[in-house]
């Protein structure tokens, strides 16, 4: 498909203060188009972008795209300069129960981390034209919402500076692996031990096994597991049918890009946490315990066999993702060494921002 096929463009004239580009132009495909865009030519980008993450990967992107509810379809945001394609962002677009049209992230609030993709995608000029386009459709009547931008990345300074609508942040959390232990607070040394000691105890009585997934067959069959952890623990907030089929379809695709690590008592799985990886980084999201289990911290347990795990595979970083205000979740991830940040949710709906804030925090 050739980028004639781009179906609305919008040329932004640049200051050169901002890049050595003279000119982006950006357009949008929809529907087919962007499906076709995301097998097709996604991939190369995503391959010159050592920025982005496992949540822009086609593998990821495409399996949501293909699940988008009724009533929605997906859509890409494509960036060029005078050469060639610099960026691209992947977003779905539907109407609301008051009939105005909404753009949004795809895969939100399911991803953690949102951005632009491509060799262009942390160069200011990009990014001013992608939020000039979007813009545009916010002056035409349509709802924008930007959601789990890091704020640290272009596009979030961008919104932190130049946003004339609705921000909100989330704390989002990370952690350098292998895990410094020593460096942590006496009273925190001293739970890690505690823990450690009750989960040595039970192993003297009790086959405990800590294991994570290395094939597509076997993260496939443990997934329905997970999902059981994840519906006892947050029944409310578990994948429900729809966006089980896309889950399924977003995990044939990733292959050895994702993986499940779960820890076991006498075969049964107290503990679950999916987690996708890319270079020396992994990312943590559906985290599940049994809560018949909770007096032994399973997740705890879990955690700490994960990072060490990890970090013995060559892994630096462990991404721990958006946190609950609640803080209990603040202390869970602070006794790892959590690095805190923020992820940005931009909006030109103040509801929006408000919804969106309360959907990426559900778990």
């Amino acid at each position: 498909m050739s980028h004639s096929a781009i179906t609305t463009s919008l040329t932004t004239p640049l200051s050169s203060t901002l890049s050595h580009r003279p000119q982006v132009q950006v357009g949008c495909l929809s529907g087919s188009s962007a499906l076709a865009y995301l097998d097709e030519h996604w991939p190369a980008l995503y391959a010159r972008d050592g920025q982005a993450t496992p949540y822009q990967s086609r593998a990821w992107l495409g399996g949501w795209a293909i699940h988008q509810p009724t009533g929605s379809e997906p859509v890409v945001i494509v960036a060029r300069d005078s050469r060639e394609t610099v960026a691209a962002m992947a977003m779905a677009r539907d109407t609301t129960d008051s009939g105005t049209l909404r753009l949004r992230p795809l895969s939100a609030p399911t991803a953690e981390v949102i951005r632009p993709v491509g060799p262009g995608a942390e160069d200011p000029s990009v990014t001013a034209a992608l939020i000039g386009h979007l813009r545009a459709h916010g002056e035409d009547g349509a709802e924008v919402v930007l959601a789990d931008i890091p704020a640290d990345c272009t596009l979030g300074r961008h919104l932190r500076a130049q946003w004339a609508g609705h921000r909100a942040e989330t704390p989002y959390a990370t952690v350098t692996l292998p895990v410094d232990y020593s460096a942590l607070s006496r009273s925190t040394r001293r739970e890690h031990r505690r823990r450690q000691r009750t989960w040595d105890d039970l192993s003297r009585t009790h086959h405990v096994l800590y294991r994570r997934t290395h094939s597509s067959t076997d993260l496939l069959e443990t997934y329905p597991r997970l999902l059981r952890l994840h519906r006892l623990e947050w029944p409310e907030q578990a994948p429900g049918a729809e966006d089980d089929a896309a889950w399924r379809t977003v995990l044939e695709r990733c292959g050895p890009g994702a993986f499940i690590a779960t820890l076991a008592v006498d075969g049964h799985i107290v503990a679950a946490q999916l987690c996708l990886r890319r270079g020396v980084r992994a990312y943590s999201l559906l985290p599940a315990m049994d809560p018949a289990y909770r007096s032994l911290a399973p997740g705890h347990a879990l955690l700490r066999y994960l990072t060490a795990d990890l970090a013995a595979a060559g892994h630096r970083i462990l991404d721990l993702g958006r946190t609950r205000s609640d803080p209990g979740q603040y202390a869970y991830k602070a006794q790892y060494g959590a690095i805190w940040t923020e992820s940005l949710t931009a909006s030109t709906c103040p509801s929006e921002t408000e919804t969106t804030t309360k959907l990426r925090t559900a778990c």
